[in-house]
């Protein structure tokens, strides 16, 4: 058993007494009721954030889309973070981090640091939090980052020193991701990933109040030690199922932040009202923020499927989507050592070289923004070659099983501004022949001590990426956030990736 952290736990004890003293309230009567008030004070709803993005993982090791990622960042600790697209690291859960040897990274942790539950947050757990994320290795997460982990040592409860088996300057990038968020080891299974119906457990700014399939609820976490503090004391995230049940809230005044899910009608609509109206407001008085060119699109080849190894079947899909495509690389603009790897616009002919019309399956996730409107449109650019006939599936990632689809359209943010970290879907799956090479270029990138040397290597794997063709970068274009009456999200409000943090969000 741990050590008890006195004035700490008195602290937490206090802060968990409010919340039970809350629900106590409302079943136990001993005393004589007060006498009705003649005007009755308004309930007032927790802050109210709604999306398409539903939350299908809690366990944050195990965390692969985008609405997890908003789970796992306001309830969890990472020793790292950054500001939203920034490229220098900051400390959260960790007082300081930095390289004490070429292959040693040692973090010292904020003093004070409690799970929600008061239990002590410790290196200990920083060591079982990042063993059990390579352990569990779970396909599209975030734990390939920490792949140059040797080993780690905890010499003191406040301590972790991280051994790596080669240089690797982008290990602190690791630490920031959804896969090193830092769990209790002694609530968390080592071998298992933790289901939904169990109690979520971190030391984020927000403790998880209620969890089910459509409805976060989240409560101020007041004991928190880190950087982002909550400013609210209850917020509420619920998933709807398409964009007219995100207008019907708009209309009816009953959500405060709308966050990834209107369709491009409603974002075109909405914001011509906003320019048209002298308070600069939709016609229901909501504001909009845009976030220019953080949502990304991509189209990747399935590493089981058996088209993948044809060069020109992959060839001539690229070609067939160059007219629309606005990205030009797996790399987006803005993002550090961007290059131009993949021909934009222009006239461009797919060379059919097979006989026979090639069935392929297109894969697409149906809570994502006009997910079936765009798979729709890629069909028609493949099919336009006369060499392919492709049937669209609705895939949900979160019920695995089945064939996988050949293809699968991507709308995914990287865990940081950084390339490694756009870059994962293709290094975790390169193609056979090109494996050695990007392995490679792979190393030389983490090695790099100087920005002439990471520029190269960068650069390197993004022409790498465009040869292989197995990536596909569609569109770059802006996300677009509005608020209700009252409501502020200051630009401090997301993750390093520009995902939703709900810490900064307050309402007047």
């Amino acid at each position: 058993m741990r050590a008890s952290p006195g004035r700490l736990r008195v602290v937490v004890a206090m802060w968990l007494a409010a919340v039970v003293g809350l629900t106590a309230a409302c079943t136990e009567s001993t005393a004589d009721p007060a006498p009705s008030p003649s005007a009755p004070s308004p309930v007032v709803r927790p802050l109210t954030v709604l999306s398409t993005d539903p939350i299908r993982e809690a366990d944050p090791a195990a965390v692969t889309d985008p609405g997890s990622v908003v789970l796992s960042l306001n309830v969890f600790q990472r020793l790292m973070t950054a500001e939203p697209g920034e490229s220098v690291l900051k400390p959260d859960a960790a007082k300081d981090c930095l390289f004490t040897a070429a292959t040693v990274y040692t973090c010292t942790l904020k003093p004070n640091l409690l799970f929600h539950n008061g239990h002590d947050l410790t290196s200990s757990d920083v060591k079982f939090s990042v063993q059990r994320a390579l352990r569990l290795a779970v396909p599209g997460s975030s734990a390939p980052l920490l792949s140059t982990l040797r080993t780690i040592k905890t010499p003191d409860p406040l301590t972790v020193r991280f051994l790596l088996s080669r240089v690797d300057t982008q290990f602190g990038w690791a630490l920031a991701s959804p896969a090193a968020s830092i769990v209790d080891e002694e609530v968390y299974n080592a071998d298992e990933i933790r289901p939904n119906d169990q109690p979520v457990v971190g030391s984020g700014p927000y403790a998880v109040s209620a969890l089910d399939s459509g409805e976060l609820r989240l409560k101020k976490f007041d004991p928190y030690v880190g950087r982002t503090p909550a400013r609210m004391p209850d917020v509420t995230y619920r998933t709807v199922a398409d964009s007219a049940s995100l207008e019907d809230a708009m209309t009816t005044g009953t959500v405060d932040v709308i966050w990834r899910g209107l369709s491009t009608a409603a974002i075109t609509r909405y914001t011509r009202q906003v320019q048209s109206r002298e308070q600069g407001t939709t016609d229901d008085g909501y504001d909009l923020q845009v976030q220019t060119g953080t949502r990304v699109l991509m189209l990747a080849w399935s590493s089981t499927s058996k088209r993948r190894l044809n060069s020109d079947l992959r060839n001539a899909i690229a070609t067939a989507l160059q007219g629309d495509r606005t990205l030009d690389s797996v790399v987006p603009g803005g993002i550090p050592n961007h290059i131009s790897a993949f021909p934009l616009g222009g006239r461009a002919e797919p060379d059919v070289t097979w006989t026979n019309r090639i069935q392929l399956t297109l894969g697409y996730d149906p809570t994502m923004r006009n997910g079936r409107d765009t798979a729709t449109q890629i069909r028609t650019r493949l099919e336009d070659t006369g060499g392919l006939s492709v049937r669209l599936r609705a895939v949900d990632p979160s019920a695995p099983g089945g064939t996988p689809p050949d293809l699968m359209v991507l709308d995914r943010k990287a865990w940081t501004a950084t390339g490694l970290a756009w870059l994962q879907p293709y290094l975790d799956a390169p193609l056979p022949d090109s494996t050695a090479n990007v392995r490679t270029l792979e190393r030389r990138y983490r090695a790099a001590t100087t920005e002439a040397d990471a520029s190269r290597a960068m650069a390197s794997l993004q022409r790498q990426a465009a040869a292989d063709l197995v990536l596909l970068p569609m569109t770059q274009s802006d996300e677009y956030l509005f608020t209700a009456p009252g409501v502020q999200v200051p630009a401090n409000s997301f993750g390093p990736g520009w995902q939703l943090g709900l810490w900064g969000i307050i309402r007047d």
